[in-house]
């Protein structure tokens, strides 16, 4: 099956060099891993440590902890309305322009004394924040060449949790000396978070005419998902896999930890480290390996590696629970968060892989988003009564799905080597322009250097 990478009519057509990375590729790249530095001390606050922010900071209510949780999975649903948007207006501006209206409330923290007005104002900053990742991950074909593309999501991951796990850490530690430091937190995640816009606004998008479509009616927006769903067999396959083991994630996840610390007799210390910060550890160091893996074998292979690993930590989870065994949740946790770097690298790259060409980027964006927003909200509602009803079986609940993901996989993977055409001819632009051949190889000394010029001859794809 054609990837979009094939199309874009920028550099990326151009001769890889040897270490595979030409001069505007590591310029994008080093901006990018900047923005994702900061950005992850943006995420950590506004995102992972905002519950319990509210909670110590400012006695916020059961249903104030509710909204906070929920927020950042509903902005997904927006993801349509993002993708229209980057269309109109351009896909880095789309992220420059969310990177700062989410940061901006974050300031206004700093005067804030009730729950109530927090909690909106984290919850804003989340939805938000659900734009800035929609272009994020469009851009990726225009910016990476497909051979090296899992390799860069693998690095931006892994920056963006080596800042972000410090920062949940240190800020509550922070917490206990004074409460009052959540006043002071928020503004200066803000003030990172701006910093990290300022970045991306660095790098140079080519051919982003190709995703920017300011004629576009909402309509046509709609008839395009209808056509992909529609057309695009192989997508809605593997969406029902990736739903399926994302569910089994949502559905065991808290059920895990209300099991844990009743079989078990951990400190809080010891839940902390091997319930929520050994993972997130581990997303971060095995995310560049994941992704030269997704480089080595492919969107498909590679997940599903993912769901093996996945059904072994939670069967690992269910047996040290029935069995009593600490070592299998600690083995359980460890593998884990191996699971869940590979995750992040295949959820940013998934709808690149299927969109025929750029201009189809944001549409499968948006299938992606709504129905990862979907799982996110309802799973954990299922798996909670599947723990009142069944107990510990709930997790074997959990594993059936994570199985039940394998057989779709195949079943893509069958068709995407049925459909591999030998040769084909890369389309134009909208614009109805490719790169000359004979420009291909013309060395670039710079990530701003001029572009070659237009030429309306299809050329052969290598």
């Amino acid at each position: 099956m054609p990837d979009a990478e094939d199309h874009p009519p920028t550099a990326n057509a151009l001769p890889i060099p040897p270490d595979g990375i030409d001069p505007l590729t590591r310029h994008n790249m080093i901006a990018e891993t900047l923005f994702s530095a900061f950005n992850g001390i943006f995420m950590g606050l506004a995102i992972l440590a905002a519950p319990v922010m509210a909670v110590v900071g400012y006695q916020a209510n059961p249903l104030e902890l509710t909204i906070l949780v929920a927020a950042f999975p509903v902005g997904v649903f927006f993801g349509p309305l993002w993708a229209g948007f980057g269309r109109r207006v351009g896909m880095q501006r789309l992220v420059t322009q969310m990177a700062i209206w989410a940061n901006l409330p974050l300031f206004a923290i700093f005067w804030v004394e009730q729950a109530w007005l927090f909690t909106l104002l984290v919850s804003i900053s989340q939805i938000l924040n659900s734009g800035m990742r929609m272009g994020q991950s469009s851009l990726y074909p225009l910016l990476y060449p497909k051979a090296i593309r899992g390799r860069v999501l693998g690095r931006l991951t892994f920056w963006t949790f080596l800042t972000m796990v410090p920062t949940i850490l240190m800020s509550g530690w922070l917490l206990d000396c004074s409460r009052e430091m959540v006043r002071v937190l928020y503004p200066l995640a803000g003030m990172c978070g701006l910093i990290g816009a300022v970045y991306y606004h660095t790098i140079v998008v080519p051919g982003e005419d190709v995703l920017v479509q300011r004629d576009r009616s909402w309509m046509a927006g709609l008839n395009g998902v209808r056509r992909v769903l529609q057309d695009d067999q192989a997508h809605l396959l593997y969406q029902g896999a990736f739903f399926l083991s994302g569910s089994a994630f949502f559905l065991s996840s808290h059920i895990v930890l209300l099991l844990v610390c009743d079989r078990f007799d951990f400190s809080a210390f010891e839940l902390a480290l091997w319930m929520t910060v050994m993972p997130q550890l581990l997303l971060a160091v095995s995310s560049p390996i994941w992704g030269r893996i997704y480089d080595r074998v492919g969107l498909v292979n590679c997940r599903l590696l993912i769901s093996a690993v996945m059904t072994t930590y939670l069967m690992s989870y269910w047996l040290g629970i029935v069995l009593g065994w600490p070592v299998l949740i600690v083995l359980g946790s460890i593998l884990m968060g191996l699971s869940n770097g590979g995750g992040q690298v295949t959820w940013a790259l998934t709808p690149s892989h299927f969109a025929k060409q750029p201009a189809d980027v944001p549409i499968y964006n948006g299938i992606h988003f709504v129905l990862n927003g979907t799982r996110g909200l309802v799973m954990p509602w299922i798996g909670s009564v599947m723990w009142v009803l069944t107990g510990p079986a709930a997790v074997l609940v959990a594993v059936a799905s994570s199985v039940a993901s394998a057989p779709l996989l195949l079943r893509v993977r069958q068709m995407e080597r049925a459909q591999a055409p030998s040769t084909e001819l890369v389309p134009t632009s909208p614009a109805g322009w490719t790169e000359p051949p004979e420009m291909r190889g013309a060395p670039r000394s710079g990530p701003r250097e001029a572009r070659p010029q237009p030429t309306n001859k299809p050329v052969q794809a290598c």
